[in-house]
């Protein structure tokens, strides 16, 4: 067996060997490659102040990251950021869109304004925390 290294800053070419690693398998059988997003707002000075990314899970799409800068938040952002996400889906084919985050964050209860729905609930994650996963309909 060959040695297992661990890379703590991987690089797009350090991920695409997974992605292309995952579509090779699902074009074997005969489903549409995964792909990904990635859309951010820039502030005057071109420094991210908001981002979202996520993936194709062969059906549903996934928000794998979003994020708005303190001073940026109750703007418009997020929301706006998450119709990019929802937009990106559909195109793809996708007939959801879902998300992880714990139940007792403010973004629970943010994600069901936008009209997401508790799909389930696991418990066990740090300081007793439930997992909480999201899902909206396209």
């Amino acid at each position: 067996m060959q040695s297992i290294i661990l890379i703590e800053n991987p690089t797009e070419d350090d991920y695409a060997v997974i992605h292309r690693g995952i579509n090779i398998f699902a074009a074997e059988r005969g489903l549409a490659g995964t792909g990904g997003y990635f859309y951010a707002a820039y502030d005057d000075n071109n420094n991210a102040i908001a981002a979202i990314s996520g993936f194709d899970n062969f059906g549903p799409a996934e928000i794998g990251g979003l994020w708005v800068e303190q001073n940026y938040r109750s703007q418009g952002y997020g929301r706006a950021l998450v119709q990019k996400a929802e937009e990106w889906a559909k195109v793809k084919g996708c007939n959801a869109l879902t998300v992880f985050t714990l139940k007792d964050w403010p973004a629970c209860e943010w994600y069901q304004k936008l009209g997401f729905m508790i799909e389930y609930e696991r418990p066990g994650h740090a300081n007793s925390s439930i997992g909480c996963y999201l899902i909206k309909k396209l």
